[in-house]
């Protein structure tokens, strides 16, 4: 039995599947990377933002962006824009670590040498302490979508994870699957709000419904100028390679998140005298960057972060505080100063002032 013509058929039939398959990612270009594909209404689609924001970071129409984590995810652009006269991209990544936060910046500067302002969202993730600062979560990170090299792209796209993107991106560009990020890269990820139960985010805050406050230690623990030298901060090489890369035309602001006073260091500890020595060595660096530059600490006891109902969890606070941390961070940049229980302003002189 002759089987060539068999074999031939199963051939010719997988390399027409395949090629059918491969012509379909590059039309409907799902990650939104592919040069010559249609000039279609692209959204993000991915649910891991290292995939979906490095197409955003290129958009000519942005000016500025938000680099963070998912603490600044729920600050939106649209509310950003008239307070900065900008065009924000909020490129903030969930758990993103401080080397994916740069590489994602890279991008953005790359193709915005001209930008008007820059909000560097400052978390746990720059302040720990000694170790080794990892560089990648277990999510996927692609790192040829953060090159500059375009054909490249075209050898990542052929796979199933593509496949399974373009029937999300067909689905969403017919109107049957519901947009997952904005344009401008903003979702609100947050239940909705009827949602809300007090009970359920004070556990998810303390353990427990009982709220409560951390007594300071007393005497507090008073390390040396020598100790204090000696930590190091292994993320925090990498914000300062972000400063450097900044356009020094650029307005850079550095944002200490308002963490619940909970998840906060408590008064007079060792892990609250790392935690403003961390905060001392960003505004000596910010005080070091070309240009315009603020530091904004909202990481402290304010009643914006001893309030439980602004919380959803200890890092994750309401739209309602997204929207206020808008209009205060504007209000600190604009008047180089605090606001009494909001924020402190720490620099660039590294001399707070309520």
């Amino acid at each position: 039995m002759d089987w060539r013509p068999a074999l031939t058929a199963c051939l010719a039939t997988l390399f027409g599947i395949g090629g059918a398959l491969y012509a379909a990612i590059l039309i409907v270009d799902p990650y939104d990377t592919v040069w010559f594909s249609p000039p279609l209404e692209r959204v993000p689609i991915s649910t891991n933002q290292r995939f979906s924001f490095p197409p955003l970071a290129r958009k000519a129409r942005f000016d500025s962006a938000i680099v963070g984590t998912s603490t600044t995810r729920l600050l939106e652009p649209a509310r950003l824009n008239p307070l900065f006269d900008a065009r924000f991209v909020n490129l903030s990544m969930n758990s993103g670590t401080a080397y994916e936060q740069m590489r994602l910046f890279d991008v953005f500067v790359r193709h915005h040498p001209a930008a008007r302002t820059v909000i560097f969202g400052i978390d746990a993730t720059f302040c720990q302490v000694g170790g080794v600062a990892e560089k990648f979560t277990p999510r996927p990170f692609p790192a040829w979508m953060y090159d500059e090299d375009r054909w490249n792209d075209l050898i990542h796209l052929f796979n199933f994870p593509a496949v399974e993107e373009t029937g999300k991106a067909v689905a969403t560009l017919l109107g049957w699957r519901d947009v997952k990020y904005g344009a401008d890269g903003y979702t609100n990820f947050l239940p909705p709000r009827s949602a809300y139960d007090l009970a359920k985010a004070r556990r998810n805050i303390y353990g427990d419904e009982t709220p409560r406050r951390h007594a300071p230690i007393s005497p507090p623990v008073a390390p040396s100028a020598a100790e204090r030298s000696a930590w190091t901060f292994p993320a925090l090489p990498y914000l300062a390679r972000m400063l450097d890369r900044a356009p020094a035309g650029a307005t850079k602001v550095l944002l200490f998140v308002p963490y619940h006073v909970h998840r906060q260091p408590v008064p007079g500890s060792l892990a609250a005298a790392q935690g403003a020595e961390c905060k001392a060595r960003v505004t000596a660096m910010a005080g070091r960057a070309a240009g315009e530059t603020h530091v904004l600490d909202f990481m402290i006891d304010s009643r914006i972060t001893r309030n439980d109902s602004n919380y959803w969890d200890p890092l994750h606070y309401s739209t309602e505080v997204a929207a206020r941390l808008a209009d205060l961070i504007a209000q600190g940049v604009r008047g180089r100063r605090g606001a009494a229980d909001l924020f402190a302003y720490l620099g660039p002189t590294g001399a707070a002032r309520d």
